[in-house]
């Protein structure tokens, strides 16, 4: 009897917590008691959020089960997500395999180029969706890069016509060599590449667009939205997709914390405008964070857009 009350008096000795620890106490201590070969079992000798004995182990656990979650998530989706097509595979590809450095070195670029620069291989898949389920006549792209993006939207939709606005010249014969030499050069025959800054092509653009994909200078996403709402470009029921708009966390994330300081006037901006949407007594959008994170902008007023 005596030895049961001290067992549930909490701050009496107990011993050990049976059942909250790792193979091991700690990662170091697995690295001096053995050898693994494979990453299961390296993984499984790690401490978890509720397997550690001691702080550091604790911490470590704590890391170690974040960095399972959150690394490996979006890997995972683009493992499942089976939509990329031909023409798709052969930009991508093509995007791995260019000397971006070299090009820029060479002056044979206007900036300096890099793969993130381009649509990720999730979001592209997305696009590729919505435009299948939306069935858009005429797409808007704001923004090319080498065309992941625009080819993903074009192969979402057989008839689709895609506008791309793009600056560099270089990009554009680019994208046209990928899909020649692939042998999806049909693409091409709807898909338009309209060169220079997008606030000077915008003002040159005529008709109406069911869809616009903005992913450019972060620092003029608003001047693009005001654009094509005074201009009516875009069409009844359309919707405005804009990319990057949580960029790197800058929109909410303290100034304290800027581990790149000179992305802070992009994340600065990118937060006025999606204020300014959310504000906007005619527009309704919604936030979504894939990747970098995506708006889905249309007017509160629109109706579906009805097609054959």
């Amino acid at each position: 009897n005596s030895a049961a009350a001290k067992a549930q008096d909490a701050s009496s000795y107990m011993g050990r917590f049976d059942g909250t620890q790792a193979r091991h106490a700690s990662p170091a201590m697995a690295a001096m008691a053995e050898s693994v070969d494979s990453k299961d079992a390296r993984v499984c000798m790690l401490p978890t959020s509720t397997k550690w004995s001691v702080l550091s182990s604790r911490t470590e656990g704590l890391v170690a089960e974040l960095s399972e979650l959150v690394s490996n998530q979006d890997a995972y989706c683009v493992s499942q997500s089976r939509a990329e097509g031909k023409a798709m595979c052969a930009v991508r590809e093509k995007m791995l395999s260019t000397p971006w450095a070299d090009e820029w070195a060479q002056r044979r670029t206007m900036f300096s180029y890099g793969e993130e620069m381009s649509t990720d291989p999730l979001e592209a898949v997305l696009l590729k969706q919505l435009v299948f389920m939306a069935k858009p006549r005429r797409v808007l792209e704001i923004g090319m890069f080498v065309g992941y993006g625009a080819v993903a939207m074009l192969e979402g939709s057989p008839t689709a016509q895609v506008v791309s606005l793009e600056i560099d010249p270089y990009l554009k014969e680019w994208l046209r060599s990928c899909l020649s030499d692939a042998g999806c050069a049909e693409l091409t025959q709807r898909h338009e590449v309209m060169l220079g800054p997008a606030l000077e092509s915008l003002p040159k653009l005529t008709g109406e667009f069911d869809m616009v994909f903005v992913d450019a200078n972060k620092a003029e996403y608003k001047a693009y939205v005001e654009g094509i709402l005074a201009r009516g470009l875009l069409a009844a029921g359309g919707v405005i997709i804009c990319d990057n708009i949580l960029y790197n966390g800058y929109p909410y994330m303290h100034s304290h914390f800027d581990a790149q300081p000179a992305r802070r006037n992009f994340g600065n901006a990118i937060r006025e405008f999606n204020q300014w949407v959310s504000d906007h007594p005619q527009l309704e959008q919604v936030v979504l964070p894939v990747r970098d994170g995506i708006s889905i902008i249309r007017r509160s007023g629109d109706s579906p857009m009805a097609r054959p």
